[in-house]
């Protein structure tokens, strides 16, 4: 095999576990940040699609911490580090993963897809189109991705904090 075919296969299988990383780091967050839109929604599934939700949350939780147990100090610090981008940490992070780590991450990943795919084959038709109506009205908000009363701010010990309503 070329130099070039494995540089090729060396920069699909980083990509794959940089975007596998991400989705193990913000599963949780991403997906439930809006938790008010979240009850929304769970209002209108099942108990058993509850179940599945809930059981599939806490294995998340779990394999997430048992990710974050195997970090080293190197690794927490480049986490911790406040002056870099997202990105970088990202980048810096993959370089520095264990064959261990790397392991946790790509499981992670094929339990989220097989998650996925089997709670969308407990959805009926009602349920997909009710969904599919609010994510496309959460996706066109105009405030999206904006801060209720602007920026945050430092207060004085040098904690963000959100501005307070007039």
């Amino acid at each position: 095999m070329s130099l070039s075919k494995t540089n090729k296969k060396m920069k699909i299988k980083t990509i794959i576990l940089q975007i596998s990383f991400m989705s193990l780091m913000m599963f949780g967050s991403a997906i439930f940040a809006q938790e008010s839109n979240y009850k929304l929604i769970t209002k209108e599934l099942t108990k058993e699609q509850k179940v599945l939700l809930q059981k599939e949350r806490e294995i998340m939780k779990a394999n997430r911490d048992a990710f974050k147990a195997t970090l080293t100090k190197e690794q927490l610090a480049i986490l911790k580090d406040k002056t870099i981008s997202r990105s970088e940490v990202r980048l810096r992070l993959m370089k520095t993963f264990t064959k261990t780590q790397k392991d946790l991450v790509r499981n992670q990943q094929v339990r989220l897809r097989k998650t996925r795919e089997s709670f969308r084959k407990t959805l009926t038709r009602e349920q997909r189109k009710m969904l599919k109506e609010r994510i496309d009205k959460i996706r066109k908000a105009k405030d999206r991705g904006e801060l209720k009363n602007g920026p945050r701010e430092r207060n004085s010990d040098g904690r963000k904090t959100r501005p307070k309503k007039n």
